[in-house]
Formats: C-alpha cells, sequence, structure tokens
C-alpha cells in the first residue's frame, strides 16, 4: 500500500482538487485498504483543529464506529439513488464514508436532525483563519502539498528542485538545459489556504484562498505568460524585454513591471493598480490602467478610481469592508476559514457592510461582529455555518 499516495489523494479530494483520473484511482486504492489502515492514514491529515480536541482516544473511536455504523447500514444504499452536491467530485459511497470520518476525527462536529447521546460527547470548536497551505502539481503528474511546516527544500526530480524559504515563499530550480521546453508547475491554494511563489524573473506573487496560478519553470520565450484563477497580487519584475502576460477568463493583463491586485471567477475579473500601468485586452479592445484605478469586466468594462489599499487588505490580513454586500462578504469569509454559510431562509437581504477587522481572529469573533451590524445570527456547526434572520 502506497501510504503517502493515498494521503494525498484524500488531501486533493477534501479540497475539491481531484481530477477524474485521481478519482478513479483513489477509489481503486481504497477498494485494497483495510479499516485499520485507513483509520491510520486519517488520523495523519491536519485539519488545524488538532490542538483544540478535547477527545479521549476511547471516545473518538466510539463516535467513528457509531458514525461509520450508521452510514454503512446496507439498507441505507440498496437500490438508492444518491444526488450529487453541485461542484463535488462524484465518488463512491466508500471515499464519502471516509469524509465523514474526518469530521469526526476532525471535531468538526457531528449532527443529525434528532437529538442523540452522541451529540452530547462532541465538542464544538472555533474554525481557525487562513494558513499557509498550497498544493504544487508538475507536468510529469507529481503533487507537492506545502504547508506552513514546510521549510527547505520540498521536492527533487529530474533537474527540478522546489523550496520554501525562511520568507513562506516558493521558489523552484531548473536545471535542465536552457532552451528546452519549459515544465509548468501549478500552484493551487485550496479554501482556507493562502501561499507565496517566486517566479525564475524574480517576480513575486501571492496567492489568496480558493486560488491558482500555472507557470513555467523558466521564462525562454519572447514573454512572460502566467495564468491564474482565484485572487492573485503581483509585484511583477521589471524587464524591457520581455512583456509579462496574465490570462484569465474574463482578459488578459500586460505589463513590464509594476505591483496589481487582479480577482477573476465565471463570472467577472476585477483588476486593482497599485504601481506602474497595465493593459487589459477584453475581447480584442485595449484599456489603459493608472495607479489607483480599477477595471471590472463583465458584460462591459468599467473603470473607476479606488482605494487600492482595500482591494489589498487580505495581504495584510484584514477584512476591509467599505459598503460591501452581504453575499460577496460571506463568500470571502467562506473561503478564508474554509467554511460552508447555510441560509435557512431563501429571502436574504443584501445588506451592506462597513468597517475593518484582522483576519487573524477565529470565526467566531468574525461573526459576532457581523451580527452586531446586521439583523442576521450564525451558528457554526463544524464547517457548516447556519445564517439566520434574528
Amino acid at each position: 500500500m502506497d501510504f503517502d499516495r493515498i494521503k494525498l489523494l484524500l488531501i486533493k479530494y477534501f479540497d475539491h482538487l481531484l481530477s477524474e483520473e485521481e478519482q478513479k484511482e483513489l477509489i481503486d486504492r481504497l477498494e485494497d485498504t483495510s479499516d485499520d489502515q485507513l483509520k491510520d492514514i486519517l488520523s495523519t491529515i491536519d485539519t488545524h483543529l488538532h490542538e483544540d480536541l478535547s477527545f479521549s482516544e476511547e471516545k473518538m473511536e466510539k463516535s467513528l464506529d457509531q458514525v461509520l455504523d450508521r452510514l454503512l447500514d446496507k439498507t441505507q444504499f440498496e437500490e438508492t439513488a444518491v444526488e450529487p452536491i453541485p461542484n463535488t467530485p462524484v465518488i463512491s459511497w466508500k471515499v464519502l464514508f471516509i469524509a465523514a470520518s474526518v469530521l469526526i476525527i476532525g471535531a468538526f462536529g457531528y449532527y443529525f436532525n434528532q437529538e442523540t447521546p452522541l451529540q452530547k460527547e462532541i465538542v464544538v470548536v472555533d474554525v481557525n483563519p487562513a494558513t499557509p497551505l498550497a498544493m504544487v502539481t508538475l507536468d510529469n503528474g507529481d503533487i507537492i502539498q506545502i504547508d506552513s511546516a514546510a521549510l527547505g527544500l520540498v521536492y527533487s526530480k529530474g533537474g527540478i528542485k522546489i523550496f520554501k524559504d525562511e520568507r513562506g515563499e516558493i521558489v523552484y530550480q531548473d536545471s535542465t538545459q536552457k532552451g528546452a521546453t519549459p515544465t509548468y508547475l501549478t500552484v493551487n491554494t485550496p479554501k482556507g489556504g493562502i501561499t507565496k511563489v517566486k517566479l525564475s524573473d524574480g517576480t513575486l506573487v501571492e496567492l489568496n484562498a480558493a486560488s491558482s496560478i500555472r507557470y513555467p519553470t523558466n521564462f525562454s520565450g519572447a514573454d512572460r505568460t502566467v495564468f491564474v484563477e482565484g485572487e492573485v497580487f503581483f509585484d511583477v519584475a521589471h524587464d524591457n524585454t520581455k512583456p509579462f502576460k496574465v490570462y484569465s477568463k474574463k482578459q488578459m493583463i500586460e505589463v513590464l513591471g509594476t505591483s496589481f491586485n487582479l480577482v477573476s471567477n465565471n463570472n467577472y475579473a476585477r483588476t486593482t493598480l497599485l504601481e506602474g500601468s497595465v493593459k487589459l485586452t477584453v475581447e480584442g479592445k485595449d484599456y489603459i490602467l493608472k495607479p489607483g484605478e480599477e477595471a471590472l469586466v463583465g458584460d462591459a468594462v468599467k473603470i473607476k478610481m479606488i482605494k487600492p489599499t482595500e482591494s489589498v487588505a487580505w495581504k495584510n490580513e484584514e477584512f476591509i469592508f467599505d459598503n460591501s454586500s452581504f453575499h460577496e462578504t460571506l463568500q470571502e469569509i467562506e473561503n478564508w476559514y474554509n467554511i460552508k454559510m447555510v441560509f435557512t431562509e431563501t429571502n436574504v437581504e443584501n445588506v451592506r457592510l462597513s468597517g475593518t477587522v484582522s483576519r487573524k481572529v477565529k470565526l467566531s469573533a468574525l461573526l459576532k461582529v457581523i451580527e452586531m451590524n446586521t439583523d442576521y445570527t450564525f451558528k457554526i456547526e463544524g464547517r457548516r455555518v447556519l445564517v439566520r434572520r434574528q
């Protein structure tokens, strides 16, 4: 049994990063894995809450057994159709049981619609803010998890070396022959994870939670091209001979040397310029941004002056709300704390929020501030947060 491979696949599953091929591989490997081996693997997966556990080993084992007994009741699965959750990889029932097991081991909470004696044994714990965590995927299929504990050399193979330096930056070295087709790396941060990447030209890239960048190990062509999604901050190294190009779903950005913040998702792209200048290309038309300007690309392109410090507040570990919408605020909190907001009613008022809160606080403290400024209350249930109108 390849202990490390199964662990890596499980981590990717929980972060919704599994490809279809990896899903099939995980299912096959789990079929050949005993219960004791699974427990050993699950016990090594960092849930960021281990320090808060107050379970004794006996209670944890008992809770796990009861959950698995209930889940494994064959009568629940004979000729029963299971409706997949939207945007979630479809995996066999065995993998879903493992996910439930991790929730118990991590003390994320265990609940059913009715009261049970088991619920009284579960200690509800708070949720910690985002920490350094990333998955690095190479073209050869190798995947490396780099967390807050990693330091120094974390990967070495085929002339490629990956390090995490004392500043928390992921750095790589490519000793393969120059001029050859470069190897590409993809760095993903899950919800609840952030990271920094230093590119071969000296450009510093910072990824917010639930973001990604794909880039070559060396910029051997006529330009420096990368691909991003999510929220990413760039401090681009100046090079008059090689433009730096950033591709996302809605636009292409071209610069020589500057610093800017980019948010890219299915609905829009938002580019905020701090220094220098950038050229946006949207559907064949070019737009030039000046420092302090922000471009919002959706159905149309809108450019306005803003306070740039607010757009990069996440880099300084702050939430800055300036007439921010309720929905966007909660989505940002979901990504930072790796949680899911669940509304108990469909008619949700889209209130506006203003203020500054540290991103270092635990989830309950942040939600308490929002409760004081809205008509909504929040109840933390593991990685779910129930949102109710007062």
